[in-house]
């Protein structure tokens, strides 16, 4: 649904709102000026014009060359007139101007009109007409003035909305290449252009993701580093604890030194670069299906079918991520897929103790549950936020209704 405020909100808009509203108020000074200082002035001795010849008329009415009088001044002269077909005078202006000269005749004189002249006659006598053609008066000049005055008004806002157009397009391409950028999707550098300040704001960007993903490259390899050289030894470990004899200690080992090869993966997937995956039509309830299966204790509340396109890997390792952690702490899980407008909603909740964490600390890296929940790394739904954000979803979590967390994955999909 198209929302005004998301539009009236663009710099676009509000940088064309600051060059037309000056010009549009501009333009109406100017009518009203025109109409105050001239077009009214005219008028009125137009009106003045018209109501002294009518006088002279009045005056002289009973001269034998009245007709000749009129002709002279432009103006026919009736005793007989059908007024059926007239109506007020619609030029606001001249009905003003012509009624208040009026009052200087004699008599109780009215202005009408109908389509080609203007009817002025005395409303107690009503035995002469006075017939003034529309032309003396009208002018085709004023509504020329009024379409040059709106041409002109449309054409410079047309050229400041383009022109403001092309100067802000670098900023709207700053402005995707940030949020993708953000969610932790691989970005080009952009090439500056635009005004000098854009230019030196783009360049900064530039410089600021080389050097973050220079950084964040640097750490990678380093935890890489770190995560496989630990292995080396704890194989050598593995190798080792075979001549122990004490089955008791050869099985706490076995269980510690498998404990450290999980942390050890799950640091090097919270580190891995996943930014190049391909995307991948999924079908969602075969999906939800065969993640099922592995666990017996789950079950399908809903499981709406559509293809989607998603990194399908990676939405998957987060749905199991999930799903391993409610399997340790809950003896049911309960699962939701469905579909709201373009989003995919899957909801994971179990019955399990559930936390008192707020949202911020869960996804937190190395930060764990309560006593109960104090487990593992620290690092499974970190890794879960970081898989959903680089497909375009949030992740939030609520109390279940079946007393343990209830996690929401909402995907934009297409």
């Amino acid at each position: 649904m198209f929302k005004w405020n998301n539009f009236s909100g663009s710099l676009l808009v509000r940088s064309v709102y600051l060059i037309t509203i000056p010009i549009v108020l501009v333009q109406i000074i100017g009518i009203i000026i025109f109409f105050e200082l001239h077009w009214d002035l005219v008028l009125k001795r137009s009106a003045q014009s018209i109501s002294n010849e009518i006088k002279i008329l009045e005056l002289n009415k009973d001269s034998n060359s009245i007709d000749e009088y009129a002709n002279t001044l432009e103006i026919i002269k009736t005793n007989d007139l059908d007024l059926s077909s007239a109506s007020e005078i619609s030029n606001w202006i001249f009905k003003k101007r012509i009624s208040q000269s009026l009052t200087q005749i004699p008599g109780k004189f009215i202005a009408i009109q109908n389509d080609k002249y203007f009817i002025i006659y005395n409303g107690l006598t009503n035995d002469i007409f006075y017939l003034i053609p529309k032309k003396r008066v009208e002018t085709k000049t004023v509504g020329g003035f009024f379409l040059w005055t709106l041409a002109i008004s449309l054409i410079l806002s047309l050229i400041s909305y383009f022109f403001i157009k092309k100067q802000i397009q670098p900023l709207k391409r700053l402005g995707i290449i940030t949020k993708s950028f953000g969610r932790g999707i691989e970005t080009p550098n952009l090439k500056p252009s635009g005004s000098s300040e854009v230019r030196g704001l783009i360049s900064d960007f530039n410089n600021m993701q080389n050097n973050i993903n220079s950084t964040l490259d640097n750490q990678r390899n380093m935890l890489a580093g770190i995560s496989h050289d630990l292995k080396t030894p704890l194989t050598r470990i593995n190798l080792m604890i075979e001549e122990l004899e004490n089955l008791e200690l050869k099985d706490s080992i076995y269980k510690n030194i498998s404990e450290m090869n999980l942390m050890l993966n799950h640091y090097l997937d919270f580190i891995k670069n996943e930014k190049n995956e391909n995307l991948d039509d999924v079908s969602t309830n075969s999906l939800i299906e065969d993640l099922s299966n592995n666990y017996p204790n789950i079950k399908i509340l809903k499981n709406e079918r559509s293809v989607v396109l998603i990194r399908k890997s990676q939405i998957s390792r987060a749905l199991i991520n999930i799903l391993d952690n409610a399997k340790k702490f809950a003896d049911n899980i309960y699962i939701n897929s469905l579909f709201d407008g373009s989003k995919w909603i899957i909801s994971i909740e179990d019955d399990g103790p559930g936390t008192n964490l707020s949202q911020e600390q869960l996804i937190k890296p190395f930060t764990k549950g309560g006593e109960q929940l104090n487990q593992g790394t620290g690092l499974g739904l970190s890794i879960v936020q970081k898989l959903i954000k680089l497909n375009n979803g949030e992740l939030n979590f609520e109390k279940s209704p079946y007393g343990g967390l209830k996690v929401i994955i909402s995907l934009e999909v297409r």
